[in-house]
């Protein structure tokens, strides 16, 4: 007897954000397997295929695999889309685990999600330039959902939330139908390197 050839997925995709202002370039690995090489901030890599399970993130300065800057160990659930960032925590390396979509079949609108990156900001609202609030005082490392729109191009507002008048702007940025998509806020406040975006298809 023959098993069925529609057995679930098993394989899981993951990609890596090095979002840490001050830190210097890093390789990173997972459980001995190197998944990233030489990245600076700012840097995002593919997403890769692995399998499900448990490993050991690890993080090393770029070029050395003597003593890492930081290891933690994660789970990979089965068919999963993840984002790893390399993050600062209490003036600490971290990272910070983010479930993509990655959805399959038709959809009539693309999905933003918003994710507040910068260690010294304040609480941040991303808008419309009509001041429609799309996501509003969100945290560092909050995990926000997606929020639907139409397929269209876009300018795009982010402000902090409780400075009335200081605003940055986002502009001409394509959102395609059935397409999802998250602007990351990096960078210091009034500090090298600064505050500037990443705006990344997600699932793909």
């Amino acid at each position: 007897m023959l098993f069925s050839k529609n057995l679930p997925n098993l394989q899981s995709k993951i990609r890596i954000l090095h979002a840490i202002p001050s830190e210097q370039a890093v390789d990173i690995y997972l459980t001995g397997n190197r998944m990233g090489e030489n990245l600076a901030f700012s840097d995002i890599t593919c997403y890769e295929n692995i399998s499900s399970g448990s490993y050991e993130v690890q993080i090393y300065s770029a070029g050395t695999y003597v003593r890492p800057l930081f290891s933690k160990t994660i789970e990979i659930l089965p068919n999963t889309t993840s984002t790893i960032s390399i993050v600062s925590l209490d003036n600490n390396i971290d990272i910070f685990v983010l479930n993509d979509a990655s959805v399959e079949g038709e959809l009539t609108s693309c999905f933003l999600r918003f994710i507040h990156l910068s260690p010294n900001a304040p609480l941040l609202t991303l808008s419309l330039p009509n001041n429609t609030i799309l996501f509003g005082n969100v945290e560092y490392l909050e995990k926000t959902g997606y929020y639907p729109l139409s397929p269209a191009i876009y300018d795009f507002k982010f402000s902090f939330s409780a400075i009335i008048g200081l605003s940055r702007y986002i502009s001409q940025k394509t959102l395609r139908n059935g397409k999802f998509y998250t602007i990351y806020i990096i960078g210091l406040v009034n500090k090298e390197p600064n505050m500037g975006y990443l705006m990344v298809e997600d699932g793909r």
